[in-house]
């Protein structure tokens, strides 16, 4: 059904009905679409001068579940994708070497999100950190996995559960000296979210992968690092690159590492691997 008529044509359809707070928002949407498909709930509750519950109300008006599921829709009408918090696109048309040479321009860009104060942070929190829980909701799960298994073996105790229930019951019994990891393209997951609550409840630092410095996980985290390309490559949020979220974990291991600065061991866990190959 929300596809039979146009997000704007909806908007002003029903306008004239609207509660006056609901239609601030739908003004604001009017006059600014593109801003307005690419800033988050929060942002568009501050620029319409209203708040969060307003903006999602206004979008359950028009049919849709929330904000993130109007914004994804708005998003394809105005042509763009917005959650890679870029207008710009690449051409359709490509070469291999095109490509290749823009995602390597994406990751030099990406010096400029890599604060090394924050950094240095983040990395002494992970390495003083009695256990690290990484969480993850939907296209950023293989990233939070990956970085769990590579902390464990560079002598982090960290815990990546897909199963969120799972990680919740065991947040549920940090404390001040753990940490909470997150892999959030949106920042507005529901469980991601609900899992940083908790965590700060029981005291323990936040750490958060992340697309916008003003998504509600990132207005909660204690640390974010943003993870956005330059020029996304893809048009999809689904087929999302994890490359951005894995060159930040590279270099957060790379870090650790020289900072732990031990002597150099054989590594216990591929020795005991090491049978299994030829």
């Amino acid at each position: 059904m929300l596809s039979e008529q146009h997000i704007l044509d909806t908007i002003h359809a029903q306008l004239d009905d609207m509660f006056p707070a609901e239609r601030k928002v739908a003004e604001y949407i009017l006059e600014h679409p593109e801003n307005a498909a690419q800033i988050s709930v929060t942002e568009l509750a501050d620029l319409s001068g209203t708040s969060d519950a307003t903006v999602i109300r206004m979008c359950k008006r028009l049919g849709y579940k929330g904000f993130y599921q109007m914004k994804i829709c708005l998003s394809s009408e105005l042509g763009y994708i917005h959650l890679m918090g870029q207008k710009q696109m690449p051409s359709d048309s490509m070469s291999d070497s095109e490509v290749l040479r823009l995602l390597a321009r994406n990751v030099i860009a990406m010096e400029d999100n890599c604060h090394p104060d924050t950094l240095t942070s983040i990395v002494n929190l992970l390495q003083s950190s009695q256990h690290v829980y990484v969480i993850a909701a939907g296209n950023s799960i293989p990233c939070a996995m990956d970085f769990a298994f590579r902390l464990c073996r560079i002598g982090i105790r960290t815990t990546c559960n897909t199963v969120i229930e799972n990680t919740l019951n065991e947040i549920s019994l940090g404390h001040e000296h753990e940490t909470l990891v997150v892999f959030s393209h949106s920042g507005s997951s529901k469980q991601v979210l609900r899992a940083m609550e908790l965590a700060k409840s029981q005291g323990m630092a936040t750490v958060l992968f992340t697309h916008s410095s003003k998504n509600s996980a990132a207005l909660m985290a204690d640390y974010f690092i943003l993870t956005y390309p330059a020029t996304p490559l893809f048009h999809h949020y689904g087929i999302a690159s994890h490359l951005f979220e894995n060159v930040i974990i590279d270099l957060l291991l790379y870090r650790i590492m020289c900072n732990a600065n031990k002597e150099e061991k054989p590594d216990e866990v591929e020795m005991l691997l090491s049978e299994f190959k030829l």
